[in-house]
């Protein structure tokens, strides 16, 4: 690729990393090549001309969806004034606790040679990409009370949906096996994490049962499972206070010690970090909206938590 290339920066907030806007680039203009961190959705709303993507030319015109990973260089190049929704989020956004989660981002990571990074006009999924893109805006902009509940709910609906279809249509999965293979040799971790996430859990116990150095397991474990494992123990209790708070009357000190967490300050503090409201003010709003929740957002000081 003989173009200049420029990291485009995001700022996404800790607590909800996730943005949806429009963007415009006029007739007879240039994006310059770029990439970044995140993850990114286009919808294309009016206008025409072309994407370049990772050296691969793709004609754009309305109805368009396009998948854009956060290693691929990108540019558009426009022959009318050329509209889009863009959707951006961290891929710790949308991993949660369970293996499965990894599959709402194979359309990114796990492509083989025959992936294209775009969804025609004409294809059904390309519109109900279109109408969820719609509701998470106007949840957006409304931010009314279980806003980042709904907007959450509505992108891992359309990462699902396009698991599906790039699956069926045989364009992903080319390190299947091996990925399984990898799993299955961190399995024996996982599983106990998952039994004693509720517990003071050192990483070199974790280590040893899979028969690695806590360093190596480390950078292991987030290879294959692409969290951490702070943030995966994380993600555990979070999402069992959240499941607590909702479906029970303990008091919140009680909640946090339940749930693994060292004391009840470090517990609301970690847990407004992520959640953006105390977790008092959480029982409530839940309670009123019968919202269940499933947030796997990380709070900066999530390495207290494993030693």
């Amino acid at each position: 690729m003989n173009q200049l290339a420029e990291k485009e920066l995001f700022t996404l907030p800790k607590s909800f990393p996730f943005a949806i806007y429009h963007a415009s680039i006029p007739s007879q203009g240039v994006r310059m090549m770029q990439w970044h961190d995140c993850l990114e959705l286009n919808y294309v709303l009016r206008g025409s001309g072309h994407y370049v993507i990772s050296d691969i030319r793709y004609e754009v015109q309305p109805g368009q969806v396009f998948v854009i990973n956060n290693n691929e260089l990108h540019c558009a190049y426009t022959q009318s004034n050329l509209e889009l929704i863009c959707i951006v989020f961290e891929p710790g956004f949308v991993i949660g606790n369970a293996v499965v989660d990894q599959d709402y981002l194979e359309p990114f990571f796990d492509r083989n040679i025959n992936f294209q990074n775009l969804i025609e006009a004409d294809n059904p999924l390309a519109m109900i990409i279109r109408d969820l893109a719609y509701e998470i805006e106007v949840e957006d902009n409304s931010q009314a009370e279980g806003y980042q509940l709904l907007i959450k709910a509505s992108l891992l609906k359309i990462l699902a949906l396009l698991f599906r279809y790039f699956k069926l249509e045989g364009q992903l999965g080319h390190d299947y096996i091996a990925q399984q293979q990898r799993l299955e040799r961190i399995r024996d971790a996982v599983t106990f994490i998952e039994a004693h996430f509720r517990e003071k859990i050192q990483l070199d116990t974790i280590a040893q049962l899979v028969y690695m150095n806590p360093s190596y397991f480390s950078s292991y474990f987030k290879r294959v499972m692409k969290l951490s494992v702070m943030d995966y123990v994380l993600n555990l209790r979070m999402r069992e206070a959240t499941m607590l708070l909702a479906d029970s009357s303990l008091p919140v000190t009680e909640v946090a010690l339940q749930c693994g967490f060292p004391t009840p300050a470090y517990f609301s503090r970690a847990f407004h970090q992520s959640f953006g409201v105390s977790p008092r003010q959480f029982r409530k709003d839940m309670l009123s909206a019968n919202i269940d929740s499933d947030k796997p957002l990380i709070p900066e000081d999530s390495e207290t938590l494993i030693k």
